[in-house]
């Protein structure tokens, strides 16, 4: 029974390694979405106006990152308007690794 609890603590401790692996270090970053038909917002938060979608496997360039009620969303170009950037739920997108 200690072997299979310490296997899962084990696996708990790893997972997080990975989840926290995938947060961006610095700003500007290239990105990647991971969702299919993410919708992105003029502002950060769910009941903000949705202005288009994204898809899996777009790329991105994340420019800046805020928290609202615990949830990342990342700043973002639009993809069909470069000169104004719009905001994605922060688990939709991952670093891009070269």
């Amino acid at each position: 029974m200690r072997k299979v609890l310490a296997i899962v603590l084990l696996m708990i401790v790893v997972l997080c390694g990975i989840a926290e692996a995938a947060v961006f270090r610095s700003f500007p970053a290239d990105g990647v979405c991971t969702g299919d038909y993410v919708r992105y917002r003029s502002r950060p938060g769910t009941n903000s106006k949705i202005l288009g979608r994204l898809f899996e496997g777009d790329e991105v360039t994340v420019l800046s990152e805020v928290r609202v009620k615990g949830q990342r969303w990342y700043e973002i170009y639009d993809p069909n308007d470069g000169d104004r950037t719009v905001w994605v739920a922060g688990q939709y997108i991952s670093p891009v690794e070269y």
